[in-house]
């Protein structure tokens, strides 16, 4: 043996003995506090809290522009018209609340409710099964058939799909487990105290309840196109549910680096390009609601919510807008103003932190909202309205509170994590509060109720947050659906794209196909078997929405 085959030989020798001898010892990083494999959950819960908007904002971008919430700043985006990333296109795109649902939340929830079980920290336990909860909710409204009965199932690597039936009365049984624990009070004391991990409600189970009973209001009220949808449930939860805007599931950032900062915000610079439609300017401008400009009868939440351009002398102040998939018509000083601010056409402060820029809910540290007390108000007057058979005195009174919790949401001074407010420079006037309730805008009596009123309401309390949501509202009324009173459409002002691709065949999106990179790369035999790689399966209707 020569001599480098020798030394070769003695050095392979001694690496099997020291693993045969000393395998704890150098090995087993088990041992290391420095790396712990088995962390308390109230380290694990806060990764959670600012896991959600990673994928409610990513998926904005495009939900957003189904829900003319907003455009693009140029002609022929294909999202604008209804479009979509069709296979075997490559791409993520529409994909985060997917990616979330099963790698971002997914098993680190499942990690949380199995560790805070053998603890008996059950109101850790509880909110973990409000979020999953709600991420499933989201991801099956988003995607569909969905994989639920096999989520994370281990070693395998293909999953079975279920369909959305299935999925709903998943979300049901996770939100009784949810109430359960949260309402356990043989909790262990030295191990289970929420306030660590929790800085959306400070640890406040009765708060966390509050959540999750809108997640079950929610889950009712997507079958009103059901012989078997139950209003009453729907009401139930809502009276259960929050209770004014304090009560509302908002996470904050704390906006010292991107991966904290609001997606929304100027420093990550993801809203250059968006502009505001006519659907919103006009709901808020008084057109669509009184057929006028006028001063008196403009919403004032305007001001707060939209931008207006340089030129304010065309009657409504200068709020331009867009139409999906359509270029800005204007020049100069006319041209539609970007959402970080009056007179704004470039982001203000891109990669550099600064509060202080922006507006609304697009700033680096304003909170991104997940379910508010107006918009459950909103969905207690449709399903009191659809139990009545009309208007009857308990919509209009939710009616009237959607309202003014929209403008007490945008009057809010104090946020977690001392995020800032998102009213512009001064809150909204009782005196101006009270002239727009008795403007033309709002009802007068529940007598005059539609439910026209209702929706477009909810429209403008979720415009710029709760796009999920507002998608399903809209797919539910198959986005042009005719009031019966007025015999007009529910989403008055909602535009028809006129560049449709002809892939749709002539209808509008109501789904987005199931993340690339994990289900197409890795679970296709599934999808063929639900139809996944049609070139119009974005336009397969959902089952929630069917009778």
């Amino acid at each position: 043996m020569n001599m480098k085959k020798k030394l070769l030989h003695i050095l392979l020798l001694s690496a099997v003995l020291i693993n045969a001898t000393s395998c704890k010892k150098y090995l087993d990083i088990n041992s290391d506090p420095d790396t712990p494999q088995q962390p308390d959950v109230s380290s694990v819960f806060p990764a959670m809290l600012a896991a959600i908007p990673r994928g409610t904002q990513y998926d904005a971008r495009y939900v957003s522009k189904y829900i003319q919430n907003f455009a693009q700043n140029a002609a022929g985006n294909a999202w604008d018209v209804h479009g979509h990333q069709n296979y075997p296109n490559p791409s993520d795109v529409g994909g985060d609340i997917w990616r979330q649902c099963y790698y971002g939340l997914g098993a680190n929830l499942n990690y949380i409710i199995d560790n805070g079980k053998r603890k008996g920290q059950w109101d850790y336990v509880g909110a973990a099964y409000a979020l999953k909860a709600m991420i499933f909710q989201m991801c099956t409204d988003e995607y569909g058939e969905i994989i639920y009965t096999e989520a994370f199932k281990e070693n395998t690597s293909m999953f079975k799909y279920d369909d959305q039936q299935v999925v709903y009365k998943g979300i049901d049984s996770l939100c009784k487990l949810a109430l359960f624990y949260l309402q356990r009070t043989d909790l262990s004391p030295s191990n289970s105290l929420l306030v660590r991990g929790d800085y959306i409600y400070d640890g406040s189970n009765a708060k966390w309840i509050k959540f999750v009973n809108g997640l079950l209001a929610k889950n009712f009220h997507r079958m009103t196109n059901k012989s078997s949808y139950m209003a009453d449930s729907v009401i139930y939860y809502v009276d259960r549910s929050f209770a004014n805007t304090q009560d509302d599931f908002v996470v904050p950032f704390d906006a010292t680096k991107n991966d904290d900062s609001n997606f929304f915000g100027t420093y990550r610079d993801n809203l250059s390009s968006f502009r505001q439609t006519k659907m919103i300017v006009q709901l808020l401008d008084g057109t669509t609601f009184t057929g006028s400009t006028a001063g008196i009868n403009r919403d004032p939440r305007l001001r707060h919510m939209l931008c207006a351009s340089n030129d304010t002398t065309n009657g409504n102040g200068g709020y331009y807008a867009l139409e999906p998939g359509l270029a800005d018509p204007n020049t100069l000083n006319k041209r539609v103003a970007a959402p970080f601010g009056d007179s704004l056409y470039a982001n203000p402060s891109a990669s550099r932190f600064d509060p202080s820029r922006g507006k609304y809910l697009f700033r680096d540290k304003a909170v991104s909202p997940v379910m508010t007390y107006s918009e459950l108000q909103f969905m207690k007057a449709e399903a009191a309205y659809r139990k009545a058979g009309g208007p009857d005195a308990t919509a209009y009174q939710a009616y009237l509170n959607g309202i003014n919790g929209h403008f007490d949401f945008i009057n809010r001074a104090v946020y977690p994590r001392s995020n800032v407010p998102i009213y512009n420079t001064t809150i909204i006037s009782a005196a101006q509060r009270t002239a727009y309730l008795a403007s033309g805008n709002v009802k007068q009596n529940a007598a005059a109720l539609t439910l026209t009123d209702i929706m477009l309401q909810k429209y403008i309390a979720l415009w710029g947050w709760g796009f999920t949501e507002t998608w399903v509202d809209m797919r539910r009324y198959h986005y042009t659906d005719l009031d019966p009173v007025t015999g007009q459409p529910v989403y008055k002002g909602f535009i028809v794209p006129t560049a449709i691709p002809a892939t749709n065949n002539g209808k509008l999106a109501t789904r987005i196909r199931p993340r690339y990179n994990s289900e197409y790369v890795w679970n296709l035999d599934e999808l063929i078997r639900i139809g996944g790689t049609a070139a119009d399966y974005h336009t397969k209707e959902m089952w929630f929405s069917l009778p």
